[in-house]
């Protein structure tokens, strides 16, 4: 073969086994598997379920306390006073019916003597009178004539005799009065605030001697707004007064002390305040209970005084039909974000009754419903969501 024929034939060779080498590439090559597309992660929601329930909430407020009963003590007699009870002086304690001031009786003394003759008089007058009213009707019947003269029977004398007696009776018991008015008592246990009479003053009729107030029992008045009133959820009868009492906590803080008194609300005030279009409720303390210790036994607790600058915590009576759930789950300011019955998400209208930095209260929601008790991560109204459950809302004791 001449040389340009074996370089013809040495060139068709590589090209036949470059093309054989390409074909054995593409041949042995693995096929692609098909790839499906990637599903995206399901919407997840905390969600807890609706529970309706009955439940007490507490309005806050604060207020003054006051005596129940405060008086003036007045003089009702005149006198000098000649003796003063050890407790009479300001601050002082006293009890009921003890004598805290007492006046000259001598004059009284003698006033009642005289009313007693008047009345030993009168009875006299009126035996004789009776005796000659029995003498006449006597004489009469013995005359045989049916028919009687009240003056000749002295009907008219006896009547008058009779109103003497009354009179003098009535004499009696205005001077045992007046006398015992020279020891001034009063029917409470109280404690004295200030004292305008002393020994050896002369005291007239209706002389202011001190200043006083029961000790057993105070008020405090506790404003509230109209939307305060309502979450109290009254319970009145046909007059706003007749109201179930609300149980009321009192705290008074001392240094490094808390102070509580436990209450009664139990009348509402008749005006509202014109200035602050505010409510007044009333509410009562016993300011000496029993209260039991730790050993069991009844012990006074620490007594609460006028002036007092107490806050109040008022318990609601209860509310039916209503739902507590997280703070985190009130969406705005009036709605919830709920699970339908497919899982989609979507906005639920309530009423709030109450909210804290915790716990919301609400009405609105059907017993079953899914509430989310936070909004979630991805926000699509309408979308399916995955329901967590998460647990209730611990409601305090």
């Amino acid at each position: 073969m001449d040389t340009k024929k074996k370089n013809y034939l040495r060139v068709s060779a590589i090209l036949i086994g470059g093309i054989v080498l390409s074909w054995l590439v593409v041949v042995s090559k693995p096929a692609p598997k098909p790839e499906g597309h990637e599903q995206p992660p399901p919407h997840l929601a905390d969600v807890m379920p609706v529970i309706q329930e009955s439940y007490a909430i507490t309005v806050s407020s604060q207020g003054t306390v006051t005596p129940k009963t405060a008086i003036d003590i007045t003089a009702q007699v005149g006198g000098e006073v000649v003796s003063v009870g050890e407790h009479f002086a300001a601050g002082g304690f006293f009890e009921a019916g003890e004598e805290l001031l007492r006046l000259d009786p001598r004059d009284y003394d003698i006033a009642l003597a005289k009313a007693e003759g008047a009345l030993a008089e009168a009875r006299k007058v009126l035996a004789q009178e009776t005796g000659q009213a029995l003498q006449a009707r006597r004489e009469w019947r013995d005359l045989g004539d049916q028919a009687a003269n009240d003056l000749f029977l002295r009907k008219p004398q006896l009547s008058a005799a009779k109103a003497s007696v009354t009179a003098a009776e009535a004499g009696v018991a205005q001077a045992r009065l007046n006398l015992e008015r020279t020891k001034i008592k009063l029917p409470f246990t109280g404690r004295v605030v200030s004292v305008d009479a002393n020994l050896g003053q002369y005291i007239n009729t209706g002389t202011k001697l001190g200043s006083v107030f029961a000790s057993d029992t105070m008020e405090v008045r506790l404003p509230l707004s109209a939307e305060e009133l309502g979450l109290l959820n009254l319970q009145a009868g046909k007059k706003l007064h007749d109201l179930k009492p609300l149980e009321v906590s009192l705290y008074f803080r001392a240094g490094q002390d808390l102070w509580e008194w436990k209450a009664n609300v139990v009348r509402v005030e008749a005006n509202v305040d014109v200035k602050s279009r505010l409510f007044y409720l009333v509410a009562e303390i016993d300011s000496n209970p029993k209260i039991p210790s730790k050993d069991g036994k009844p012990v006074n607790q620490r007594p609460i005084l006028p002036g007092t600058f107490v806050e109040a915590l008022i318990v609601s009576n209860p509310h039916d039909n209503v739902v507590v759930l997280p703070r985190s789950a009130l969406y705005q300011s009036d709605q919830v974000l709920v699970l339908d019955e497919k899982n989609r998400l979507r906005l639920q209208q309530v009423s709030v009754l109450q909210m804290d930095s915790e716990t919301l209260v609400v009405k609105g929601l059907e017993n079953g419903q899914q509430v989310l008790a936070q909004q979630p991560n991805y926000m699509d109204l309408g979308a399916v969501y995955t329901p967590v459950p998460v647990a209730a809302v611990e409601k305090e004791s």
